[in-house]
């Protein structure tokens, strides 16, 4: 039988895995989605644009970073409906009730995670970054991967798996 703590980090892996890749292993290789629309997913309190320069690496990068702790930071007030701000429209559409399934048992425990970043970020393709964060929860740990793909002016989470 698993520890209190491991459980806990197999449920979030899991669950975060479920809902970036439907259940898959695949390597982080999502399928483009279109670019929304005018009326695009807003992104949490914080930044009511969702932008970063999209010529300049720097600011992508630090797009990402932060928008990555604010992920954080949502998931921990166990709000389903905001943290689907930070997924393309279809991806969410396929994720949604897997999400909602997954963060009940943190909820319940009323577990929030402290996160950090082990990698920056980096890009991957065009279009697409990749950063790495190791998140503590009490009694545990997560090393997870995110891939986020950019939909218009907008950087949207398209995968994520633990490590």
């Amino acid at each position: 039988m698993l520890q209190r703590g491991t459980e806990l980090a197999a449920i979030l892996a899991l669950s975060l895995v479920l809902a970036a890749c439907g259940g898959s292993a695949a390597t982080p290789t999502p399928t483009p989605t279109p670019a929304p629309t005018a009326t695009a997913t807003p992104t949490p309190a914080g930044n009511t644009s969702g932008e970063a320069a999209s010529g300049d690496s720097i600011d992508v990068a630090e797009h990402i970073r932060e928008k990555t702790m604010r992920l954080w930071d949502v998931y921990n007030t166990y709000d389903v409906d905001a943290l689907s701000a930070f997924y393309s429209e279809d991806y969410w559409g396929e994720e949604e009730e897997e999400v909602r399934s997954n963060i009940k048992p943190f909820e319940s425990r009323g577990l929030t995670f402290t996160a950090e970043e082990t990698s920056p970020p980096t890009e991957i393709a065009p279009g697409q970054w990749e950063i790495k964060h190791t998140a503590r929860f009490p009694g545990g740990l997560v090393y997870m991967v995110f891939v986020y793909e950019q939909f218009g002016e907008d950087w949207l989470l398209t995968y994520a798996k633990s490590e």
